[in-house]
């Protein structure tokens, strides 16, 4: 009782007032932000499961920026610099999944919407879910959410001009770590399908006895095979994380603690299972050689962004999974890390973008192309697009 008067209720209304003066700052860039979600935007809103209003995917049509050449008489294009937005026509373009951040508590699809604007202007269909926060759910149940929602996306986005073969999952913050961690868990039921073992709520496998080896796999697999048929890990062309935290150690450590959380605050946000959900330690947990390799075979590419003067989100912890990650990969070529020098927590999604600077939209788009066999994108030349918001 003594933290929670004296520690954590001062410093969550510190951390409050100091939410409320950046978003002061920023108050012009949001009028902007807000009049393009709620008005100017081709974006349909829809349900992904029926447990909850917050179980919805915002789904950003793509368009492409045509220069009208239309000559004025002494010879001059008065129009190069007017694009004309229209539907790509017949192709279906490639889609981004994108889940928003918000340290699992305050996440919602609206925070993606500058990211989405700028990826539909270059030819890509942007999917944004939403999802349940803590502490409504914890987040085994946030990568339920996650995992449904990738699971629509497969079997939906046709009808809006998405390619279901060509989908590339992209998280920022709490988002990336919800995301990688569906993918993961995703390929871990593969996996304890194939070797017929009974497998934890969790991410770890162990090999039954002779007698358990006469059992079905068990009812939470099960469970989870009925929500998930729609998709594969090795079906996805590629996954992003952008600012998030992939070792869970050094978040706690120097963000939770810092912010006023507690430990039992986390071990209740995690469902006593935070070591299950850490993704590095995830390449940890099998009892074989063989189960790791068949793990990493289907792991899509992996991208990884990080600001080196990220405070939320220690920049230590990017780089630490993407270590990782080159120990256990035979491919390397397939894991890149990219940073980003004197960025913040939210400045590749947020105040970069609305100075007008797209290093990261840009960057997802190379991924993109990369990634997926879609025809090459190509950055707009767009004003409405490139300028600043602010």
């Amino acid at each position: 009782m003594f933290r929670l008067i004296f520690i954590t209720l001062p410093l969550l209304f510190f951390n409050l007032v100091r939410l409320f003066l950046f978003v002061l700052c920023l108050f012009p860039g949001f009028i902007r932000f807000g009049w393009y979600y709620f008005i100017a935007s081709d974006r349909v809103s829809l349900p992904y499961d029926s447990k909850s209003v917050r179980q919805r995917v915002d789904v950003y049509r793509c368009c492409r920026q045509q220069q009208e050449q239309q000559d004025n008489p002494d010879g001059s294009n008065s129009n190069v610099n007017m694009p004309v937005v229209e539907e790509l026509p017949n192709n279906r373009s490639p889609v981004v999944i994108f889940c928003t951040g918000g340290a699992w508590m305050i996440g919602y699809k609206m925070w993606g919407a500058l990211l989405a604007r700028a990826l539909t202007a270059a030819g890509m269909v942007v999917v944004i879910p939403d999802m349940r926060n803590y502490p409504l759910v914890d987040i085994p149940e946030m990568v339920d959410d996650i995992d449904l929602a990738i699971g629509w996306t497969k079997t939906n986005i046709a009808q809006y001009g998405g390619d279901p073969e060509n989908i590339v999952v992209v998280g920022q913050s709490a988002g990336g770590h919800v995301a990688c961690m569906a993918i993961f868990r995703n390929i871990q039921r593969k996996i304890a399908r194939e070797i017929d073992v009974v497998a934890t709520e969790g991410l770890g496998v162990f090999v039954p006895d002779d007698d358990e080896r006469n059992t079905n796999i068990s009812s939470r697999i099960l469970e989870d095979d009925a929500l998930n048929d729609a998709w594969s890990a090795s079906d996805l062309k590629g996954f992003a994380a952008i600012s998030s935290p992939m070792t869970l150690g050094s978040v706690i450590t120097h963000s939770f603690r810092r912010h006023g959380l507690d430990d039992a605050m986390v071990e209740r946000m995690f469902g006593f299972k935070k070591d299950e959900y850490d993704p590095c330690l995830t390449l940890h947990n099998f009892q074989s050689v063989d189960d790791k390799e068949k793990f990493l075979k289907d792991l899509p590419p992996i991208s990884i962004y990080h600001g080196t003067k990220d405070k939320t989100v220690p920049y230590e912890a990017s780089d630490a999974f993407y270590e990782e990650l080159r120990r256990a990969m035979l491919d390397e070529s397939s894991i890149s890390f990219v940073s980003y020098v004197g960025w913040s927590h939210t400045d590749p999604i947020l105040e970069a973008p609305m100075d007008g600077d797209h290093r990261l939209h840009r960057d997802l788009l190379n991924d993109v192309n990369k990634w997926t066999t879609s025809p090459c994108l190509i950055w707009p030349n767009d004003s409405k697009v490139n300028d600043r918001l602010c």
